[in-house]
């Protein structure tokens, strides 16, 4: 990498990258790893630990000499290693699959220490690599060129190999490496259309690009990451993901590239509930208008996410509680995905009671956007004077009481004339353990049915009966296989706890779908 004229002083930070991100290990090279150089020789670099932060620590790497000219820098990372045990978490490593690389670069660039705006130009040397060898980084194929601070090469993916790739054009694709378990082309091309509907709902300028990678974990359970406007999914063998399914998480994700609230420094859980509560509102929703879904998922999804919110143990946590849990507990980590979606939900019943229709979360959230994109900062209070202005003074008692962590009970017509909402009780999914890690049983708790059943922390899981399908029925029985000093045992339990009430959406007569408002 050549920095252009870093002007660094002795004991500057050249070089940044963070040691630990959100619960992950990253490549986090020692100083000596790095070779450095400018016009005058070699630069040693020395490293320095930062104190830890909300999501992680990040590693300086500081400079022994002012520095002359311009810097290259040289270094070479591995791969991380990945097994049946490891747990799965946001898609920031890099690994090794089907004799090609992918992953992101946060994992393995120690980057420029500084803000500036950069002409970033990134090559492929492809020249010891088979034939058919193809670059793919999140902004292109091949050799690009990009205007942005230094971050962006971090805060993206990349895929080196025997790609192959569906719905491509200029602008957009669907790439992977490994052969996955379900058609790559029908969900590339579900997928374009659903994005292209999304950038216009956005407002986005004409051409923006978007790109899609999907890779193969060990283990039996899948997740997404959205970077730089892209994305990548993981799956299992046979391609498990989430409960709402591949098509879901990739709506999910795609969403991400626009609603955000700008946040304090570091106050990550100040702003999730927007961040991720916009992501499930939109991905069900937009997904619907799109057609892309139809009106019986789009109810099934909407219902999985009240469940979800209603049956989360930590759901009376306030945001600041429950983000302090975010990387050591996923349950912790699920709460401003529900509470986020039900609070929207409950505004967007609001704004069209009040306005005969006429306005709906919709106006808020696209606001925000388009002040945004003008150079506003639209955080936490232009967001509660946006709803006080629409809604009137209890709407800001409304933000707190959700900020808190007390119950949501959504707007009758959040979701238009076509649904009503109804009272039920539900026992709430708990597999007793990590299901973040289903290789292996990790953080067992001694009150849950899979300790009841006889499971000990430490069991390696040679089979267990896929979520999705214990998810689907409270009476649903878990089969896991598990192997102990050698030996595979066989447990059976239901992955449930006591009932408790909540809220769901049901059909109210067979109004047509153009009727609902939604």
């Amino acid at each position: 990498m050549r920095i252009p004229a870093p002007h660094a002083k002795a004991g500057d930070a050249l070089l940044k990258m963070p040691k630990v991100l959100v619960g992950l290990q990253t490549a986090s090279y020692e100083a000596s790893a790095i070779e450095a150089s400018d016009d005058i020789g070699p630069v040693p670099l020395s490293q320095m630990d930062e104190a830890p932060g909300p999501s992680g620590t990040y590693r300086d790497f500081l400079t022994s000499r002012p520095t002359q000219g311009d810097v290259t820098v040289r270094y070479a990372s591995n791969p991380r290693s990945v097994d049946s045990e490891t747990r799965n978490g946001p898609l920031f490593d890099l690994r090794a699959q089907a004799g090609g690389l992918i992953g992101a670069g946060v994992y393995f660039f120690a980057l420029p220490a500084d803000e500036r705006i950069y002409n970033i130009r990134l090559h492929w040397d492809l020249t010891k690599a088979p034939a058919g060898t193809r670059g793919i980084w999140s902004f292109g194929e091949g050799d690009q060129s990009v205007v942005g601070p230094a971050s962006q090469l971090a805060f993206s993916f990349y895929a080196a190999g025997a790609v192959k790739s569906a719905a491509q054009d200029n602008t957009f694709g669907f790439y992977w490496l490994q052969e996955p378990p379900f058609d790559p082309a029908v969900l590339g091309k579900n997928t374009h259309r659903l994005f292209t509907y999304m950038a216009r709902f956005f407002h986005d300028a004409p051409g923006v690009s978007y790109r899609v990678f999907a890779r193969a974990n060990p283990y039996p359970s899948g997740g997404g990451t959205s970077l730089a406007h892209s994305f990548m999914f993981g799956y299992g063998a046979k391609g498990e993901t989430i409960g709402d399914g591949t098509d879901m998480l990739i709506a999910h994700e795609m969403a991400h590239t626009w609603p955000d609230l700008s946040e304090e420094s570091d106050d990550h859980p100040a702003v999730a509930w927007y961040s991720e509560g916009t992501a499930e509102f939109y991905s069900v929703l937009l997904s619907l208008r799109a057609g892309t879904i139809d009106f019986d998922r789009f109810l099934a999804v909407i219902n999985a996410h009240a469940r979800d919110y209603y049956t989360n143990p930590f759901r009376a946590l306030s945001n600041e509680a429950a983000g302090k849990l975010f990387w050591s507990d996923a349950r912790a980590q699920r709460v401003p995905y529900g509470r986020g979606f039900m609070y929207l939900a409950k505004v967007n019943g609001q704004l069209k009671a009040k306005s005969g229709g006429k306005r709906s979360v919709d106006d808020l959230v696209l606001e925000v956007l388009e002040r945004q994109r003008h150079g506003e900062k639209v955080g936490v209070p232009q967001w509660i004077a946006m709803v006080v202005r629409e809604l009137g003074p209890g709407s800001r008692q409304d933000y707190l009481d959700m900020v808190e962590g007390k119950t949501i009970v959504p707007s009758a017509d959040s979701f238009g004339p076509c649904l009503k909402l109804v009272r039920t009780s539900e026992r709430p999914f708990d597999l007793g353990f990590d299901d973040m890690r289903l290789g292996v049983v990790k953080d067992l708790r001694a009150d849950s049915a899979a300790a009841a059943a006889g499971l000990h922390e430490g069991d390696s899981i040679v089979s267990l009966t896929p979520r999705a399908e214990l998810q689907a029925h409270e009476e649903a029985i878990a089969t896991a296989v598990i192997r102990r000093d050698g030996r595979d045992m066989t447990f059976r339990f239901n992955p449930r706890r006591p009932a408790v009430e909540g809220w769901t959406w049901v059909r109210a007569g067979k109004a047509p779908l153009l009727s609902c408002g939604l």
